[in-house]
């Protein structure tokens, strides 16, 4: 990150810095910044990179976290609870419990299988019912 009227270096970027970029970056109801503290690896499945990273936590009621990269001073990610139960339930539907974002793991192809013999199951069951239905409503015309 350079100064564009000087040249001079600017990255990284400090934690003053990050807060102001922060503060810019938000679009919500008026907030206040609690924390701003750097960050060398993964936390969870929150922020994938890259790293070295600032994570600024709002004071909101959705304890909403901005990940900005130390070096260019640009937005990352933006993490809220909705987000997280969004990613929860995410992990649930790919069935990949602990990245959550594999979306060939075995279990979903073990899930898939089974619900695609389940299916075609049922259409050799009704297939083998029609004759009989058909057989019943010739009967009850005759009658």
């Amino acid at each position: 990150l350079h100064d564009p009227s000087s040249g001079q270096k600017l990255s990284p970027i400090s934690a003053e810095e990050a807060k102001s970029i922060a503060l810019r970056a938000w679009t919500g109801p008026r907030t206040t910044i609690e924390a701003a503290r750097i960050i060398d690896e993964p936390v969870g499945t929150e922020f994938r990179g890259p790293f070295p990273a600032w994570q600024v936590t709002y004071t909101d009621e959705a304890s909403t976290r901005i990940y900005i990269d130390a070096a260019s001073g640009t937005l990352g990610a933006a993490r809220s609870d909705t987000w997280r139960l969004f990613d929860f339930i995410w992990g649930l539907h790919i069935m990949d419990w602990t990245e959550r974002d594999r979306i060939n793991s075995w279990w979903l192809l073990l899930f898939g299988i089974g619900g695609t013999i389940i299916a075609l199951s049922g259409f050799v069951l009704l297939a083998n019912r029609m004759p009989r239905i058909r057989r019943r409503t010739k009967r009850q015309k005759a009658a």
